[in-house]
C-alpha cells in the first residue's frame, strides 16, 4: 500500500485578500456537522491520487483550480491539506457548485463568531498561528 493510498480526505486553505474561503455544508441531518462551515475538499476516490482529488473536489465546489495550488501538510495519515492564494481574477471566478448551501470568504477574527464543522475547529485550535499567518 503506497501513502497515497492511505489518504482519504483532502482539503485546502483557499485565502484571498486576508480571508479564507470556506463552503457552508448542506442542512442534513444525516452528513457530519450539518450547516457548518469547513474548507474546500472531500473524499479520495479510487484509483485518485490525493492532487487528481483535491483538484476535482475544487472544480466540483468552487469552480476553479487556483493557479497557485500547492500541497501543505498531512495533518494525519488520512488527510492531505493543500494551500493556495487567488488572484484577483480567479477570485472573479469562483462560484458554489452542487454542494453545500454557500460559499464565502471569512476573516480570521470572524472564524469564532460562525459555526465550523469540528474537524476545521480542530485545525485552528491546533494550528491557528500558521493559518494567521497563511492569511496574512
Amino acid at each position: 500500500m503506497t501513502s497515497s493510498q492511505l489518504i482519504k480526505i483532502v482539503s485546502a486553505i483557499v485565502v484571498a485578500d486576508g480571508k479564507v474561503l470556506l463552503l457552508l455544508r448542506d442542512d442534513n441531518p444525516e452528513i457530519r456537522d450539518p450547516s457548518c462551515w469547513q474548507l474546500p475538499g472531500g473524499g479520495v476516490e479510487d484509483g485518485e491520487t490525493p492532487n487528481e482529488a483535491i483538484k476535482r473536489e475544487l472544480q466540483e465546489e468552487i469552480g476553479i483550480i487556483p493557479s497557485s495550488l500547492r500541497f501543505l501538510i498531512s495533518p494525519s495519515t488520512e488527510t492531505h491539506a493543500y494551500f493556495a492564494r487567488l488572484t484577483d481574477e480567479e477570485v472573479k471566478k469562483i462560484k458554489k457548485g452542487d454542494e453545500g448551501i454557500d460559499l464565502r470568504f471569512f476573516s480570521f477574527d470572524e472564524l469564532s463568531q460562525i459555526p465550523l464543522t469540528q474537524k476545521l475547529k480542530d485545525v485552528i485550535q491546533s494550528q491557528g498561528k500558521v493559518l494567521k499567518h497563511l492569511l496574512g
